[in-house]
């Protein structure tokens, strides 16, 4: 598996009054193996690349009788959140749909 990016929706979250880091950080349906690749989670409110974290901790919780993840992290640095807006019409292109969350590839990111 690659370094990867997840993008996820949080329009309803934002909405709810939560902020970035609380809208972003979870609960998603996201499969644990993937956690050692994921570098980043980036935050979509309505096609627009708001806010990138990058995680440090995952923890899984019981929500609805599924298992859900969320994370513990930091701001992502500024060069990554502006390289990400460079290019959020591509990006959005991709992220289509009503699964909230989609991933990337850092390879993927670069030959866009």
């Amino acid at each position: 598996m690659k370094e990867e990016i997840v993008l996820v929706k949080i329009h309803h979250t934002l909405a709810e009054g939560k902020d970035y880091y609380e809208a972003i950080r979870g609960n998603w349906l996201i499969n644990e193996r993937r956690f050692p690749y994921i570098q980043y989670v980036v935050g979509i409110n309505h096609g627009k690349i708001v806010c990138a974290f990058r995680p440090e901790k995952w923890e899984t919780i019981e929500e609805k009788g599924q298992k859900k993840r969320r994370f513990e992290g930091v701001e992502a640095p500024v060069e990554v959140l502006q390289k990400l807006r460079r290019k959020e019409s591509e990006i959005a292109r991709r992220f289509k749909g009503q699964n909230p969350v989609r991933y990337l590839s850092l390879d993927e990111l670069e030959k866009m």
